[in-house]
């Protein structure tokens, strides 16, 4: 048998309206499937993520654990100290508030 004849018989053996069903059939959520969806955000943050480590890996930049590690404890305590700075202004700013507040009402007595 040719690989023309073979070709032949398969399509022969297809049914059409049951390809036409499967082609048409909807197999889950199409809103997760559709761009910007959760999903796919998912998907393209993963994928850039295994891409970017495999060329990182390929130029030889790939960092040991410890010293990721170590990057990750600086950049918390970096944050940690920001959070301290923030929550000072924010009480130092109260308290000149109310200081202007007591000011105002014991001139306007």
């Amino acid at each position: 048998m040719s690989d023309t004849d073979a070709w032949t018989n398969f399509i022969a053996q297809l049914d059409p309206a049951a390809l036409e069903r499967e082609r048409m059939a909807v197999h889950g959520d199409l809103d997760t499937e559709r761009p910007g969806s959760r999903q796919d955000h998912e998907m393209r943050f993963a994928h850039e993520y295994v891409r970017r480590d495999f060329w990182q890996r390929m130029r030889g930049e790939v960092q040991s654990l410890s010293a990721a590690v170590q990057r990750a404890d600086a950049d918390r305590a970096i944050a940690a100290q920001q959070d301290e700075e923030i929550e000072a202004a924010i009480r130092s700013y109260s308290k000149r508030q109310a200081a202007a507040a007591a000011h105002e009402r014991r001139t306007a007595a």
